[in-house]
């Protein structure tokens, strides 16, 4: 059995955070979890730590990438684990699920598993009708791009091993890679790589987060954040 830990990715998640992490403490799913606060104005770092979470801060908001970044590195470094989980504070991912995210890599069947919410026994709760089009459009271009399909490659619920992000070709140390960027920076190396991914059923539910909290992705500079990864890596432009 692999050892991992959970990263928790968390900014500005105020009104979200506590309960998402008496969700995660109740559940006892037997990872170490700790916060990546990206530099939040609120008190969301702080009822962390008043929750008896570590949380590591950033001084100035970065980016989703930064936070994920540095959650690897401390994973890596300080923790000496195999694999991450990721997820959000703002609760939207269920603790509940976490053993059908991390369990493929903990049992090490999968090197890299990705949450989809498109999958039969996956749910979307309250997604918008714009995303609901979106997603699956993007999920197709990029499936066509790899040749491979996947259903739901938005989607932030995700595991993988730490190992194979060591190799020469890949840096995750770019400055173009703080927001967005970086998970699907990720997800290219991954096919690229040829490790072992699967895809995985899980819930997405915005139904608890008041309008105009269920996403911080902005129209147009968030989805080319999330679409230039692989404009820049198919074409040669970065690498």
């Amino acid at each position: 059995m692999k050892r991992g830990c959970i990263v928790i990715v968390n900014y500005n998640q105020e009104r979200e955070i506590g309960r998402f992490l008496a969700a995660l403490r109740a559940q006892n799913v037997g990872l170490p979890a700790f916060v990546v606060d990206d530099g939040s104005s609120d008190g969301s770092a702080e009822i962390a730590e008043q929750n008896g979470f570590q949380v590591l801060r950033h001084g100035r908001n970065l980016g989703i990438g930064a936070a994920i970044r540095t959650g690897i590195e401390h994973a890596r470094r300080e923790l000496g684990v195999q694999f991450v989980v990721i997820m959000s504070s703002n609760g939207k991912m269920r603790p509940a699920e976490i053993g059908r995210v991390a369990g493929p890599v903990e049992r090490g069947e999968a090197d890299y598993v990705q949450g989809s919410r498109f999958l039969a026994e996956g749910a979307s709760e309250s997604l918008t009708p714009f995303r609901r089009i979106a997603i699956p459009a993007f999920s197709i271009t990029t499936s066509v791009l790899f040749h491979r399909r996947f259903t739901d490659i938005t989607c932030g619920f995700r595991a993988y091993t730490l190992d194979w992000l060591e190799r020469p070709e890949i840096n995750l140390n770019q400055e173009w890679l703080e927001r967005y960027e970086l998970e699907y920076y990720i997800h290219y190396w991954a096919v690229r790589s040829g490790i072992r991914i699967v895809e995985v059923p899980v819930t997405i539910d915005y139904s608890h987060l008041e309008a105009g909290r269920k996403s911080k992705i902005k129209p147009l500079t968030g989805w080319w954040s999330m679409i230039r990864p692989f404009v820049f890596l198919f074409t040669g432009l970065k690498k």
